[in-house]
């Protein structure tokens, strides 16, 4: 019944033009680095600031990640997709706590496929919530998306994540797919799965993927860029949650030099021909690392390609019930046509 009536009040929020927005909240948006936030996600994170579920992390365990993914997935954030697509779930561990997530659209338009790892700092999320953006992206693309439940901190730390990483793109190895048809991509700590994935399978010699789509990625355990001071709360991720996220994953101290942990310590990293298309929020306490490291990619002779929105914020392709995180989620789409 609560979310019924908070959903009640976000679905009219969501209705309300932005020219009656200005005049119902007047109030200018928050202004950082000569962008103006986007006024409709300015009011709606001060709306979930109130109405949101907070994790206890100082009593965390399972009970307290189910109650945080089933309060995010009872609030009607995200764009439902439509029916022209199937699914289904495809055990790839004998214990049965690793599995893959097919997605097939009714228009299927390529024979590439994408490797998808949800966001959530290694402690949060699921293939569930994040199922809505997937699908839609899977029908948007015209491709089959496979969508990893890896096992989460901090059960299990570092590097557990990676290997069922690796257990997952040899799955689709073994089942007929070249390393070339494959697209890496994940949100947040999802992204730095997908750029240790890369990094781990560069290093080994392994058939690389044919590009990696890192969507406003987690990158470095340091916490001392300027984005992370600049935006370290009211912009939904704070850096105090960063900051406990990392030590969830964290497993030993010597973890913050190892580059798969740490991606700004690879060393002139040479990702093969495996081609990056970094995508950064102006909002985000995570902007400037995610920047660095496209950077670094670059000056280690990597094709990157950069998108940004400086007027989103960390978390916006999740929220596509918000008209400019949509038009967001669209673009990216566009942009990853361009790997197909």
């Amino acid at each position: 019944m609560k979310y019924f009536f908070i959903n009640l009040l976000l679905n009219s929020f969501f209705l309300v033009p932005d020219s009656l927005l200005k005049k119902i909240y007047p109030k200018k948006s928050a202004f950082i680095r000569s962008n103006y936030l986007d006024h409709q996600s300015f009011i709606f994170l001060k709306l979930i600031d109130i109405f949101g579920y907070k994790p206890d992390t100082t009593n965390f365990d399972n009970r307290e990640r189910l109650n945080t993914d089933f309060a995010r997935m009872s609030l009607n954030l995200n764009r439902k997709p439509p029916n022209n697509y199937s699914y289904n779930d495809l055990g790839i561990s004998e214990e049965g706590d690793i599995y893959l997530r097919e997605y097939v659209p009714s228009n299927l338009k390529t024979d590439k496929a994408m490797l998808y790892f949800h966001g959530g700092g290694y402690v949060l999320g699921s293939v569930e919530t994040h199922h809505n953006f997937v699908a839609l992206m899977s029908i948007a693309l015209g491709m089959k998306i496979y969508s990893l439940e890896y096992r989460l901190s901090p059960e299990n730390k570092f590097p557990n994540a990676l290997a069922d990483a690796n257990k997952a793109y040899k799955w689709l190895l073994n089942n007929d797919m070249q390393g070339s048809k494959i697209l890496l991509c994940g949100d947040s700590a999802g992204a730095h799965l997908a750029a240790s994935l890369s990094y781990d399978l560069a290093s080994k010699e392994s058939q690389m993927p044919h590009a990696q789509i890192l969507i406003y990625p987690m990158i470095c355990p340091s916490l001392r860029h300027e984005s992370m001071e600049l935006y370290k709360e009211n912009f939904l991720l704070t850096k105090a949650s960063m900051e406990w996220f990392w030590e969830q994953l964290r497993s030993q101290a010597d973890d913050d030099i190892n580059p798969r942990f740490n991606l700004l310590k690879q060393d002139r990293p040479n990702l093969m021909g495996t081609s990056t298309l970094s995508i950064t929020a102006g909002f985000d306490p995570l902007c400037d690392e995610g920047n660095k490291y496209a950077d670094l990619l670059t000056e280690s002779g990597n094709e990157v390609r950069k998108l940004h929105f400086p007027d989103l914020f960390h978390g916006f392709v999740n929220l596509t019930n918000l008209r400019t995180a949509e038009k967001g989620a669209l673009t990216i789409f566009d942009k990853i046509r361009s790997y197909l």
